[in-house]
C-alpha cells in the first residue's frame, strides 16, 4: 500500500503543474479564438474541477503517509530493540557494537533523518524524474535550446552536489561521535541514580562542559558538511537567474516574430520553471537518496550482522527438551581475553564441577571470579579451550536449552515495571505458582517486607513508569532476584556476588536458606566474604587469572596459604572483642590489611 501511494502521489505531482499552468493559457486562448461563452464555461469548470480533484487526492496522500510514518518508525525501533536483545552478551560489552548502534539510531532519529522522510524523498524523486521527462518532452515541441538552457545548468550542479556529497559521508561519523557523547550526558542528567553523585562531588560543571565541547565539535562538523552544499546551492541560484533571463527574451522574441501566440508564451513560460524545479528536485533528492542510501546500508549491515551466538541455531518450532536434574561442568584449559586486553584474564583453566556440588569462587578483585560465572553462564565465549556440560560442549546446546539449566544472580539487579510475583515467576501472565512465589520470598528474606505492602507480591514495581510502583532498596533488589533464582529451579545456581548491599549477618541468613534449597543442585557461589563460604563442599581461590588454591575451608586453613591470611584478616573485623590499633583508629593500616580490607 506505501508503494502505491509513493506512485500516486509522484504522478499527482508530475500533473499538477501542467494544469495550473493550462489555466492562464486557456483564459488567453479564449480571448484571442474569440470563444463562445458557453464554451469557455465549460472548459473552465472542467480544468477547475480536475484541478480541484487533483489537490484534494494529493492532499489526502500526504496525510496518509505522514499518519503512516510513526508505525514505520516503531518497526525499525522495535528492530534495533530486538537486535540488542538477542545479541550475544559478549559483543554487546563491546565499544564497537555500541558505537554502531548509537550510529544507527541517530540516523534514524535526528531530526533530519533521510530514513524517517524515505517515502516522500521517493516520491519526490519519482515526480522529479516523471516531470522532467514529460515537461523535456513539451520543450522539445517548441524548440531543443529552451531544453538545453533547463539541463546544461542542472548537469553542473550536479557534479558540485556530488562533491558535497562525498565530503558528507566523511564527515558524518564525526557528527555521529559528537551526538553519541551529548546523549550520554543528557541521560544521566536524567538519570535519578546518578543524581547524587552529580550533586555530591559538583559533577554537574564537568559533564556540561562534556555537553560544551562536544556540542561544539558537532556545530563545526556540521558547518564544515553544510560548506559544500553552499557552493551548489549558490551556483543554482544564479544559473536560474540566468536561465530565466534568456527563457524570457527568448520566448518574447518567438512572439515580437510571429511564430508564437501569447496563451503559449505562459504555457512555455510556466513549463520552463516546472522544468527548472524538476531538475533542482532530482539533484537535491538524488543527494537524500545518497544519503538515505548510505544510513540504510548502515542499518542493514547492523540488523544483518553476526549475533555472535556461540549456541547451534535451532528452528522456533524444535520440540524443547526436559531440563535434566543434575549438570556436571568441565572446563579443560579455558582461557579468556577481553578485546583489546593484551593479558589474558583467565589463563588456562581446568576445572571439573561434580553434580549437585556446592563450589565457592573466592579471591581479590581483578582476579577474574565474574569473568569465569559469565563462561559458564554462556555469556562468553572462551579464547581457548572448552567448556563441557554434562559431557556437551556449549556449542551443541540451543540458547534457549542452555539457559534453561541455569538460575543466575548477578551484581548489577534490573527488576522490570511489573509487580513483585511476576518479577520473581518472570512471568506476566496468569500462569504463576503463588504458592511458589512467597515461599521464594520467605526464603530469600523479603516476605516480611513483602506482606507489609497494601497489595503484597502483587504490588507492582517501577517507580517513575508506572502510577502507583514503588522503588526498591539496593538490598532488596538483590533479594527479589535471589527469589527469582529460587522460582526457576534450575539444576545449576550461580550467585555472583549477589548479597553486596547485604551486612554480614544478613547474607550469612540468606546463603544458609540457600544452602537448604540448592541441596542436589549444582552451584557456584562468588563472595568477598570468605566466612560466607564455609558451607560448600569446595572453595577455589583465583589469583591472577590462575587457581591458585583449591579445597574445603578446613584443608585451605590447614595450608596456611593466602585463603588463611584473608580469613584471618577478614574475620577479626567480625569479632566484638576485637581492639583496633592506635594506628588503625587514626585511619592508617598497613598495607596487608588495607588491601585486605579493600578487597574483602
Amino acid at each position: 500500500m506505501a508503494a502505491i501511494t509513493v506512485i500516486l502521489l509522484a504522478a499527482v505531482a508530475v500533473f499538477l503543474p501542467l494544469l495550473s499552468a493550462r489555466l492562464p493559457k486557456l483564459v488567453l486562448q479564449a480571448l484571442e479564438e474569440h470563444w463562445k461563452s458557453a464554451r469557455f464555461a465549460r472548459s473552465l469548470v472542467i480544468l477547475v474541477t480536475v484541478l480541484a480533484a487533483a489537490n484534494m487526492l494529493q492532499s489526502s496522500l500526504q496525510a496518509y503517509m505522514k499518519r503512516m510514518q510513526g508505525p514505520f518508525e516503531d518497526v525499525f525501533n522495535l528492530r534495533l530493540l530486538a537486535k540488542r536483545m538477542r545479541v550475544d552478551y559478549e559483543m554487546l560489552e563491546s565499544k564497537k557494537f555500541n558505537e554502531d548502534a548509537h550510529a544507527v539510531y541517530d540516523s534514524l532519529y535526528r531530526p533530519n533523518s533521510v530514513i524517517r522522510d524515505s517515502s516522500v524523498i521517493w516520491q519526490k524523486s519519482l515526480a522529479a524524474a516523471g516531470g522532467l521527462a514529460l515537461y523535456g518532452m513539451i520543450l522539445l515541441q517548441q524548440s531543443w535550446l529552451l531544453l538545453i538552457l533547463v539541463v546544461a545548468p542542472a548537469i553542473i550542479d550536479f557534479f558540485l552536489k556530488g562533491r558535497a556529497a562525498r565530503r558528507d559521508r566523511e564527515l558524518r561519523p564525526a557528527l555521529d561521535e559528537a551526538s553519541r557523547k551529548m546523549r550520554y550526558v543528557e541521560e544521566q542528567s536524567w538519570d535519578f541514580r546518578a543524581g547524587k553523585d552529580i550533586r555530591m562531588y559538583h559533577l554537574g560543571g564537568w559533564l556540561l562542559g562534556i555537553l560544551s565541547r562536544e556540542k561544539t565539535v558537532g556545530e563545526e562538523t556540521a558547518v564544515r558538511l553544510e560548506n559544500g552544499y553552499l557552493t551548489a546551492n549558490l551556483w543554482d541560484a544564479v544559473q536560474c537567474f540566468v536561465r530565466d533571463c534568456f527563457a524570457y527574451l527568448f520566448l518574447i522574441h518567438c512572439i515580437v516574430r510571429g511564430a508564437m501566440p501569447v496563451s503559449d508564451f505562459v504555457w512555455y513560460l510556466s513549463i520552463v520553471s516546472s522544468c527548472q524545479l524538476a531538475c533542482s528536485a532530482l539533484l537535491q533528492n538524488g543527494e537524500l537518496l545518497g544519503r538515505l542510501s548510505f544510513d540504510y546500508s548502515r542499518l542493514r549491515c547492523f540488523l544483518d550482522s553476526d549475533d555472535g551466538d556461540i549456541f547451534k541455531k535451532t528452528d522456533s518450532a524444535e520440540k524443547r527438551t526436559e531440563v535434566p536434574s543434575s549438570v556436571t561442568i568441565e572446563m579443560n584449559h579455558v582461557s579468556f581475553s577481553y578485546p583489546g586486553s593484551t593479558e589474558p584474564t583467565l589463563k588456562d583453566i581446568c576445572l571439573s564441577i561434580r553434580a549437585g556440588e556446592s563450589i565457592a569462587l573466592v579471591g581479590l578483585n581483578g582476579a577474574g571470579k565474574s569473568t569465569m560465572v559469565k563462561l559458564l553462564c554462556g555469556l562468553y565465549r572462551p579464547t581457548q579451550g572448552t567448556i563441557l556440560v554434562n559431557g556437551r560442549p556449549l556449542s551443541e546446546y540451543s540458547r534457549e536449552e542452555y539457559f534453561s539449566l541455569i538460575a543466575a544472580v548477578f551484581q548489577n539487579v534490573k527488576l522490570l515495571p511489573l509487580t513483585i510475583a511476576q518479577n520473581v515467576a518472570a512471568d506476566n501472565g496468569d500462569d504463576i505458582d503463588r504458592r511458589r512465589v512467597r515461599e521464594c520470598l520467605s526464603l530469600a528474606g523479603l516476605l516480611e517486607m513483602t506482606d507489609k505492602l497494601p497489595e503484597k507480591e502483587n504490588t507492582s514495581l517501577g517507580y517513575g513508569v508506572l502510577d502507583h510502583g514503588i522503588d526498591l532498596s539496593g538490598g532488596e533488589r538483590q533479594k527479589l532476584w535471589m527469589a527469582r533464582a529460587l522460582y526457576k529451579n534450575a539444576p545449576v545456581l550461580i550467585l555472583d556476588e549477589p548479597t553486596a548491599a547485604l551486612d554480614p549477618l544478613a547474607e550469612q541468613e540468606i546463603y544458609a536458606s540457600y544452602r537448604r534449597m540448592s541441596a542436589g543442585k549444582t552451584s557456584l557461589f562468588i563472595s568477598h566474604r570468605l566466612a560466607s563460604t564455609r558451607f560448600c563442599d569446595r572453595i577455589l581461590l583465583l589469583k591472577d587469572g590462575k587457581i591458585a588454591e583449591s579445597g574445603s575451608h578446613e584443608e585451605l586453613m590447614h595450608r596456611n596459604g593466602e585463603y588463611r591470611r584473608l580469613f584471618e584478616v577478614q574475620g577479626k573485623y567480625y569479632r566484638a572483642d576485637t581492639k583496633f590499633s592506635e594506628p588503625q583508629k587514626s585511619g592508617r593500616m598497613d598495607g596487608t590489611t588495607g588491601a585486605a580490607l579493600r578487597e574483602g
